[in-house]
């Protein structure tokens, strides 16, 4: 995923960005959560039940971070209350920017920090990853899997019917969400279906770091600019943030701290869940953790608006 996120942001920034239809995302995003509900053992939900209070803890310090740290963006930008307030919600990247028009940001600005923020964290999160489990034959592939005709028939269906539920169930994450649950069920009730050969959900991490790469343009790098240098201070404290809700997660779940930095940095549910399936850390927690965290935000959402346009009436500077 790393190569394909790098080459992408090299033709994006050198040649110019593409424009892709969202559905080759989630498409891509389908075969990687299939890979999850292929995995998922259903003893992930009683022990889901243990990880809910810390994560409610550390969701509620990352979104308390994120609205403090849209003040500082205001205070020393020349944006508006609403675009800095969206720049910095941690999270659910794409609904983010989707409604962020709704509320008056301007959402090529909200796009731009949020495409940053993620190639950031998805360049940078894998590698600490690597580095801390270095040694160990975490994500090694000891033996070659062979591709069956279940798997031909188990991948599209997923992808199909995920894509239908997406359409008429417009939830938070549901694209993530119904890929491993349909896959879940498919496997476990309906086709004998045989560990798949690691490539099958390697393309679909590889076409999703190649989306997420390409956002990073010209265009952005533009917006970027315009905003000034108090870009690179608001994503170092994110970061900064991000690494000790991690710490605190680690020490309140005992959980290793490698999936705890991937199932708790806000660095998109896909992405880390791919990280997840590639460095085989968990990947039915990490995707779990992400989807409650994107669900949460949402429904905490619209009590931060109000407070943030309660406090922040007049945009303007003094």
């Amino acid at each position: 995923m790393l190569g394909s996120i790098v080459t992408g942001i090299l033709w994006g920034v050198l040649i110019g960005g593409i424009q892709f239809d969202r559905k080759l995302f989630k498409i891509a995003l389908a075969f990687v959560a299939a890979s999850i509900g292929l995995r998922l053992d259903p003893n992930i939900l009683i022990h889901m039940k243990s990880l809910l209070l810390p994560l409610f803890f550390t969701i509620s310090l990352t979104l308390m971070a994120g609205y403090f740290l849209s003040v500082l963006l205001y205070k020393k930008s020349n944006l508006d209350p609403m675009t800095a307030f969206f720049c910095c919600i941690p999270g659910g990247a794409s609904e983010i920017i989707g409604i962020s028009r709704d509320f008056g940001a301007d959402d090529r600005i909200v796009a731009a920090f949020h495409t940053v923020r993620m190639t950031f964290f998805v360049l940078v999160i894998p590698l600490i990853v690597v580095t801390l489990n270095a040694g160990s034959t975490a994500g090694a592939v000891l033996e070659t899997k062979q591709l069956a005709l279940s798997h031909l028939l188990f991948f599209p269906i997923v992808a199909v019917l995920t894509l239908f539920l997406d359409k008429k169930l417009r939830i938070p994450g549901g694209t993530l969400l119904f890929s491993i649950i349909i896959g879940f069920i498919l496997s476990s009730f309906v086709l004998e279906i045989p560990d798949p050969p690691a490539y099958l959900s390697g393309i679909g991490q590889a076409f999703i770091g190649g989306l997420v790469g390409i956002r990073f343009d010209r265009l952005v790098l533009y917006q970027l600019l315009k905003v000034g240098k108090i870009t690179v201070g608001i994503m170092s404290i994110f970061f900064g943030v991000s690494l000790l809700t991690s710490v605190l997660f680690h020490y309140m779940t005992k959980l290793s701290f490698s999936t705890s930095l991937i199932g708790i940095v806000p660095a998109g549910a896909a992405e880390m869940s791919a990280t997840a399936i590639a460095l085989d850390l968990s990947p039915s927690v990490v995707a779990s953790l992400h989807i409650v965290r994107v669900i949460l935000l949402f429904l905490a959402l619209p009590l931060f608006i109000k407070i943030f346009k309660t406090i922040h009436k007049e945009p303007v500077k003094t």
